[in-house]
Parts: C-alpha cells; sequence; structure tokens
C-alpha cells in the first residue's frame, strides 16, 4: 500500500456513521480529515440515498452534502457488472455480489462491512474485507 489506504464502505457502515455517534462515525471523520482515500461504488450511493430516505428521512440531506465535501471515486456499474455472477458465489448471496465487485476492480486496500458472510471471506484478490473497529485500531484511527 502507498499513500493513503483507499477504502470502500458498505452502505449499513455509511448509514451508521450517517446517523449514530461511533466507529464509523470515526472512520467518516477520518474520510472528511483526508486520512483515507474513498472509493464508492454506484450501486452503494443510491442504497446509501434509499436507506436514508425510508429509515431516516431527517438524515437524508447528510449523505449528499457528505458526498460534496469529501473527496471521494465513485465506481461505475458497468466497471464491475461483468464480474458480479463470480462474486455471487462466493458469498451465496447475490445482493452482496455488487460490493465485492467493484472493491476488487476498484483495486481498494480494504473493504469495510460488518456482514458475516463479507467478513468470513476475510479477503478478495488484494482486498482484505474488515470490521470498522479492526481498521481504526489498524491505522491508528480513534
Amino acid at each position: 500500500m502507498t499513500g493513503k489506504p483507499r477504502v470502500s464502505l458498505d452502505t449499513n457502515t455509511l448509514v451508521s456513521g450517517m446517523v449514530f455517534a461511533g466507529n464509523e462515525r470515526k472512520l467518516l471523520d477520518a474520510i472528511i480529515d483526508e486520512k483515507l482515500e474513498l472509493v464508492l461504488s454506484a450501486a452503494v450511493i443510491d442504497e446509501v440515498n434509499a436507506v436514508l430516505e425510508r429509515k431516516f428521512p431527517k438524515h437524508a440531506v447528510l449523505f449528499p452534502l457528505f458526498l460534496r465535501l469529501v473527496k471521494h471515486e465513485k465506481i461505475s456499474k458497468s466497471a464491475y457488472k461483468g464480474s458480479e455472477k463470480l462474486y455471487a458465489k462466493l458469498t451465496g448471496d447475490e445482493a452482496d455480489a455488487p460490493i465485492l465487485a467493484a472493491a476488487a476492480t476498484s483495486r481498494v486496500d480494504y473493504l469495510v462491512t460488518g456482514d458475516k458472510k463479507l467478513l468470513a471471506l476475510k479477503r478478495v484478490g488484494d482486498v482484505e474485507i474488515i470490521q470498522t473497529w479492526k481498521l481504526l485500531k489498524r491505522l491508528k484511527i480513534f
């Protein structure tokens, strides 16, 4: 890994950071402070917007503001669409395939998630799959 660690976050990690105080908020703060490079798939961006609108409507405005505030790389669906079936086989869950495919395609260092199926994989190619608190501890971000 050269330079700042490149991270991709799943929907639940982003929503938790937007809505609740805790480790996920600390992770978002580290991204705002440019300690990490954020890489997000178009699918995750769409899903975060939908979840916030549906479950936390008072917080829905925060995510678009966050995206305008932070430097981030957006991975289009077409960039990883062809590899989704391969990643669906790894997890047995088609819903997880886009985030794995996007993380692998974008060559992030870490995919941050709390999803047990994804965490069980530990790694996909060069991408380490890790929980928020473990990443914060490893990178000494508190």
